[in-house]
């Protein structure tokens, strides 16, 4: 058997190239899709206080799933959503303490 090999080898030549598919052809080339397999492991808050990890597309902390509010008792309800409407915000005004007398400088007028 190892005479046919060496024979084969003799005959075809050291000119015939073999083309093998191992990680150094994929070195030269690049990945021919559009959308990437990679996946980042990410922890999911889940509304009742646990969490587990998954894999996600994109790297993120934390996802946080949301509360379905059917499902809660009214006054967590209306607690929730309480909290969702946006606080109004108090505008302070300063003020500005006008000394500026205009007669001290009216000789640069004229």
């Amino acid at each position: 058997m190892m005479q046919s090999l060496l024979c084969d080898r003799i005959v075809r030549g050291p000119l015939n190239l073999i083309t093998r598919m191992n990680a150094n052809r994929a070195m030269v080339t690049h990945i021919k899709r559009k959308t990437y397999p990679r996946m980042y492991p990410v922890t999911v808050a889940l509304p009742n206080g646990a969490s587990i990890r998954i894999r996600y597309a994109e790297p993120r902390y934390l996802l946080q799933i949301p509360l379905d509010l059917d499902e809660c008792s009214p006054e967590e309800r209306q607690r929730r959503l309480l909290r969702r409407t946006p606080r109004a915000r108090l505008a302070l005004q300063e003020e500005i303490e006008d000394t500026f007398d205009r007669s001290a400088y009216e000789f640069l007028l004229k």
